[in-house]
C-alpha cells in the first residue's frame, strides 16, 4: 500500500532508508514518489499523478512504461 506521507517525512525516510515501504508526496510543483521497498529509497518526481502511481507500480523502466501505455 503507498501511503501519503508530508515532506518532512519524506525527508526522514530518504536519511534514515526507515520505514521500509512506497510513499507519495504532494507538494506545489507536483507529486514525489519514495520507494523504499529494499531500503534503497528510490526517488521520483512527477507532475502528473497517474505516472508517478505507475512509477511505483514498478513500471519505471521506459520498455514496461511504454507498453502500458499502448494498452491504454
Amino acid at each position: 500500500m503507498i501511503k501519503i506521507i508530508s515532506e518532512k517525512e519524506a525527508s526522514k525516510v530518504i536519511d534514515t532508508r526507515k520505514p521500509i515501504g512506497q510513499f507519495l508526496v504532494l507538494d506545489k510543483v507536483g507529486f514525489t514518489a519514495i520507494d523504499n521497498q529494499t531500503g534503497d529509497a528510490w526517488t521520483e518526481g512527477f507532475k502528473d499523478l497517474n505516472d508517478c502511481l505507475k512509477w511505483l507500480q514498478g513500471y519505471n523502466s521506459l520498455e514496461n512504461f511504454l507498453e502500458v501505455i499502448n494498452h491504454e
